[in-house]
């Protein structure tokens, strides 16, 4: 073990503090950011430090193995960081890359995985099981939706990750209360299936990230449909449409993962489907999964492969026309890609931390522990 010493003043110049942080013989030495003022410290399961601000509701996140401290929580997100994170949850030893979650309005939990078709369910108050253990058709389940009504868990399984053995991509539906496999449907035409969103009476739309374009499957069909196939939901390495969304008028907000872009899908069951941009100062960096809050406001995960800063942001009345705005709720999360969000504005997150499967040079920063994330979108400003 060896020792890092971390020494800042605060904004008077008043007082020095100083940390020691005890790191392991593998990690590098991270820089905090500029100005910050450390003065507090914790660690998480994996040994990643967490240090909060002297001077201002911040805390960073030192990862081990990453080239910079991370911001976790960001002054003036609207409520204190300790509000805003409301928990988090690890998932039992052997679980890697979750990806795919959503949420019963008993509080029942269940998490797909990028390599692998198992899929987790969690009862209140009761431990892990699988409900799910894969198979050759079912190998990932990078999405995942529930619909009570019909007692069906929709879940889409891609293979995509580099190296992999090309196998054919195909969404299924998984009878919630047992486990058996209902339905299995593979995706036209080579097509890459990334996320899902539901209608309430049980449609479901699906991006192809491929073959930029949107797919339909109704209740009871053994095929899709074509919403939508456009060049803007394309992208050179493969991967463009990515997160999707539904509104409660039933229009669709779909994410370019690669451009960084997001579009807006007006009249998705009309004839002749109108697809426009959504303006956002900046792109996003490889935005993915994204759900609509019980307010109207855009929740779109930044899964950020290469900076690494992954962030949960907030676009108020994202239908409206003209600019709109991007709020950061968390950042520092290591390739969030998923979420499923509560009536009362909770929110979970899963934590791929896949990174190192994507970026050359990382191989060996495998990482140990994989958790879901809770925070609550009402602290702050209301939407």
């Amino acid at each position: 073990m060896r020792h890092r010493n971390v020494a800042a003043r605060d904004g008077a110049g008043l007082l020095t503090l100083s940390l020691t942080l005890i790191v392991a013989p593998s990690a590098s030495a991270q820089r905090l950011p500029d100005g910050f003022s450390p003065k507090s410290i914790t660690a998480s399961r994996d040994g990643a430090p967490f240090v909060g601000s002297a001077v201002e509701g911040t805390i960073v996140k030192v990862p081990p193995g990453a080239d910079a401290a991370l911001p976790l929580v960001m002054a003036g997100t609207g409520g204190s960081p300790r509000d805003r994170l409301a928990g988090e949850q690890y998932l039992p030893e052997g679980t890697r890359y979750p990806n795919g979650i959503a949420r019963g309005r008993d509080g029942t939990f269940y998490i797909g995985q990028v390599t692998s078709g198992r899929v987790l369910r969690k009862r209140a108050g009761q431990d892990w099981d699988v409900l799910f253990p894969g198979s050759a058709e079912i190998y990932a389940g990078t999405s995942l939706r529930l619909d009570e009504t019909r007692g069906l868990l929709w879940g889409a399984s891609p293979d995509f990750l580099p190296g992999a053995d090309a196998r054919p991509h195909r969404i299924f539906a998984l009878d919630v209360r047992t486990g058996a496999v209902r339905q299995t449907l593979t995706l036209p035409e080579g097509g890459f299936g990334n996320d899902l969103a539901l209608a309430p009476d049980g449609t479901l739309y699906i991006t192809d990230s491929r073959l930029g374009r949107v797919l339909r499957v109704r209740p009871g069909a053994q095929t899709f449909d074509v919403v939508v196939e456009d060049q803007r939901l394309s992208h050179v390495d493969g991967i463009g449409a990515g997160g999707i969304a539904r509104a409660a008028d039933g229009t669709l907000v779909i994410g370019n993962y690669g451009a960084g872009n997001l579009y807006v899908l007006e009249g998705p069951e009309t004839a002749r489907p109108s697809l426009r941009a959504l303006p956002l100062p900046r792109p996003l960096e490889n935005p993915d999964g994204m759900a609509f809050a019980p307010g109207g406001a855009l929740i779109v995960l930044e899964g950020a492969v290469t900076s690494g800063d992954g962030k949960v942001l907030r676009i108020a009345d994202p239908l409206a026309p003209g600019m709109r705005t991007l709020e950061t709720l968390l950042s520092g999360l290591e390739s969030p890609v998923n979420l499923t969000l509560a009536p009362d504005g909770r929110a979970w997150v899963t934590e791929a931390r896949i990174r190192h499967r994507l970026i050359a040079g990382r191989e060996q920063d495998v990482p140990t522990s994989f958790r879901v994330v809770e925070l609550d979108l009402e602290i702050g400003d209301q939407q």
